[in-house]
C-alpha cells in the first residue's frame, strides 16, 4: 500500500498519459493531453470581477451625505435611493452590447453605488459599478431597479471600465473642494 502511494506522488504528466491512454500511441496521447489541458486552462481563466474604487477625503466643512449627493449630481448621475452613508444611482442603458442571454441579443445597463464612511482624519468614499446584460425587449426601468430578462455582469468591458475610472476621478476631484 505504501509503495502505490509513493508512485502516485511521483507520477508526472507523461506517466499519466502512458497509463490512461495505453492503446493509443504515446505521441498522439501527449498531443491530445496537451490540447485538453490548454482548453481547460482557457475555459477556467476568466477576468476577475470589477473591484470598487475608493479614495479618502479630508474632513469636510459640509455634511458628508450632502457632499456625496451633490457630487453625484455634478458628475451627471441621478440618485435613485439615498440612505445614511449610501447613494445608489438609477440604472441607465448604455450603448454597449453584452453577451447573448438564452441566444437573445442583450444591451448593458449600469449603475453606481457610492458609500461614504467616517474615519479618524476624514472620510473614505467607495464607488462601485454594477452592470447587467438585459434583453432589450423585456427591459423596464423601475424606481431603483431594472426588470426583465437580465444577468449580472461581474467584469465591466473596457469601455465601461474607462467610464467608471473617469467617474471616480471626477468624484474625487469634487471632494477635494472644501
Amino acid at each position: 500500500m505504501r509503495r502505490v502511494g509513493r508512485e502516485l506522488e511521483t507520477m508526472n504528466a507523461r506517466s499519466w498519459t502512458r497509463i490512461f491512454t495505453w492503446p493509443v500511441s504515446e505521441t498522439i496521447a501527449t498531443k491530445w493531453t496537451g490540447s485538453l489541458l490548454a482548453v481547460a486552462m482557457v475555459a477556467g481563466c476568466s477576468q476577475p470581477p470589477t473591484k470598487p474604487i475608493s479614495f479618502t477625503t479630508a474632513l469636510l466643512a459640509r455634511e458628508p451625505m450632502d457632499a456625496l449627493v451633490e457630487s453625484t449630481k455634478k458628475v451627471g448621475l441621478y440618485p435613485a435611493t439615498v440612505s445614511p452613508g449610501l447613494v445608489e444611482t438609477r440604472w441607465e442603458e448604455t450603448p454597449h452590447v453584452g453577451e447573448p442571454l438564452n441566444e437573445q441579443k442583450t444591451k448593458l445597463v449600469r449603475r453606481y453605488v457610492l458609500k461614504i464612511e467616517k474615519h479618524a482624519f476624514g472620510h473614505v468614499v467607495i464607488v462601485e459599478a454594477q452592470a447587467k446584460r438585459c434583453v432589450p425587449l423585456t427591459l423596464r426601468f423601475g424606481e431603483s431597479e431594472v426588470e426583465g430578462k437580465c444577468a449580472q455582469v461581474l467584469t465591466l468591458p473596457p469601455s465601461l471600465m474607462t467610464e467608471f475610472n473617469r467617474t471616480a476621478d471626477r468624484l474625487e476631484q469634487l471632494f477635494s473642494i472644501p
